[in-house]
């Protein structure tokens, strides 16, 4: 993916959408387990918003927003006090600033920069960053399953399945791991107490569109991306801004798209 302001403002965006629908930033079990002072990571953290978001909520909390790239963090003048921004790659085993640290390490929607032999390895580079007892509360989503609905009698989901799947499609394989696998990684590592919580895309039916325009504008990017590469049989250029025209005139029938999202939490033994 790009590393842009217009990029920024699109993940911010997601993040919104789904903060509301699943309804917590941290799980209320994960909370109640806390010391007074927690200390708690967000890998993958892009501009910070969860950090910053979370930080309001949690005072007395210390949060470090850590990022392959840097590209997409705000000014640390601009932050509030108990939050600092790094740079990490989930890849890689933590540094020594970063080991034996945290009481939550927090983890959403890296899906598209992972391989599907690179989750048991993260996991393992996550649990060597909590301290005893700490946990992983990371977040994806079942976009193998995504659906597109009509809203108004008469509306189409053609345009928009067709431009919003192109790109899923050619990257299927890397979607179908992590919302699907992360819970049985986490009990291979040897957590406790691991658990899923599942909410649909659209629990909060007014958030539709919205999630519907960012998905279109992640596919828009990512189809591109697909054909400036040439791959055989994928979409033209023209052929991708004429799928991307019909899907957003879709919009103005109700067309709106579905898909679950999965919260995977797990403590360190």
């Amino acid at each position: 993916m790009t590393r842009s302001q217009t990029e920024a403002e699109r993940l911010d965006d997601q993040f919104e959408v789904l903060t509301e629908n699943i309804g917590y930033h941290i799980h209320p079990d994960v909370v109640k387990r806390f010391p007074p002072n927690p200390t708690i990571a967000d890998v993958g953290t892009g501009t910070g918003l969860f950090a910053i978001q979370a930080s309001q909520q949690l005072p007395n909390a210390s949060f470090h927003a850590l990022d392959i790239s840097d590209k997409l963090f705000p000014p640390q003048s601009k932050l509030p006090q108990n939050v600092h921004l790094g740079v990490y790659n989930i890849h890689d085993p933590p540094p020594p600033q970063y080991q034996n640290k945290f009481d939550l390490v927090h983890v959403r929607l890296i899906v598209a920069g992972m391989q599907p032999n690179d989750w048991a390895p993260a996991v393992q580079h996550l649990l060597q960053m909590l301290k005893p007892g700490g946990a992983i509360e990371w977040e994806e989503c079942n976009f193998v399953n995504a659906t597109y609905f009509r809203g108004a009698p008469g509306s189409s989901t053609e345009a928009a399945g067709n431009f919003g799947f192109a790109w899923r499609d050619a990257l299927l394989e890397k979607f179908k791991h992590g919302w699907s696998t992360l819970a049985g990684i986490m009990r291979e590592a040897g957590m406790t107490d691991v658990f899923e919580d599942v909410v649909a895309s659209d629990r909060v039916p007014e958030t539709r569109r919205r999630t519907t325009v960012n998905g279109f504008a992640i596919a828009g990017t990512g189809n591109r991306a697909m054909a400036d590469r040439g791959i055989p049989g994928f979409l033209s250029h023209e052929r991708v801004d004429a799928l991307e025209k019909a899907a957003y005139a879709s919009l103005e029938g109700g067309v709106y798209v579905r898909y679950d999202i999965h919260v995977h939490i797990g403590f360190k033994a």
